[in-house]
């Protein structure tokens, strides 16, 4: 098992309130400035997080999702959620990760709010699902399933969807809830298909569809409760909804 350990609170607090007069470490990538703050001589580098395509920072997403949930495969969820513990890993051990994949240059707006929500938890609510580590490791918690022959079969799905794989695990009720989320992204693969297929039409704005899934399914969650269904079950309901959005292309002749 891991040694966890975790950034002193007070230390936490004074880093956070003076990210502007940081920001030239963020920005020259140097965080020897952090491990003399931190009293750290040697960083413990065991695992090491890759960012190959600075033009395509997400595209080792899954593989680093995967090793990391891997090696910190026991983490209790109390650390799970702890910002003392994510934000003392972004400046210590994957340092050189975070300045590749989220990198202050590529800020978009404020970039103390940046540094703040990826390196640290911002003040807003959810924000353990942003910080630059600790989403890859919950984007596996929640989808990880050994039931199945490669129980990363849903986290797959969630990383190749990365533009409504946070309005996924940012919503409660659908992140608490295993069935309706895996139901969820069963959909969302099987719409990809049958987009290829030319079966449906391409769907324009497929967040807007999820988010009104989503919608739909705590509806229904008022009077079914989605646990109690097994996986097709809950698929078969959730696709009722879906089959009123979608345009099919092809239609079968009646006999």
């Amino acid at each position: 098992m891991n040694a966890y350990k975790l950034m002193k609170e007070a230390t936490l607090i004074d880093l956070k309130e003076n990210i502007s007069k940081n920001m030239p470490f963020y920005e020259l990538n140097s965080n020897d400035e952090f491990l003399k703050i931190l009293q750290i001589p040697n960083i413990d580098q065991n695992l090491i997080l890759e960012v190959s395509d600075p033009s395509n920072r997400s595209k080792e997403d899954l593989i680093n999702a995967i090793n990391l949930y891997e090696y910190y495969n026991e983490l209790p969820l109390t650390l799970a959620s702890d910002e003392r513990f994510w934000s003392y890993l972004t400046h210590t051990s994957f340092w050189a990760y975070m300045c590749k994949r989220w990198p202050v240059q590529a800020a978009e707006g404020d970039e103390v709010e940046f540094i703040k929500t990826r390196y640290f938890f911002s003040s807003k609510s959810k924000t353990f699902y942003r910080n630059g580590l600790s989403r890859l490791w919950w984007y596996v918690n929640m989808t990880y399933d050994k039931t199945k022959d490669d129980p990363y079969f849903y986290t797959r799905i969630i990383l190749g969807y990365q533009d409504v794989a946070n309005l996924l695990i940012e919503t409660t009720n659908l992140s608490r809830n295993n069935v309706a989320l895996k139901a969820i992204l069963e959909i969302i693969s099987n719409i990809d298909e049958l987009e290829k297929s030319g079966d449906i039409q391409k769907i324009k704005n497929k967040r807007q569809l999820v988010r009104d899934l989503i919608k739909y399914i705590n509806l229904v969650g008022g009077v079914t409760i989605w646990d109690m269904l097994n996986e097709k079950e809950a698929y078969d309901k959730a696709w009722r909804f879906i089959e009123g959005q979608v345009k099919y292309t092809k239609v079968e002749q009646l006999t």
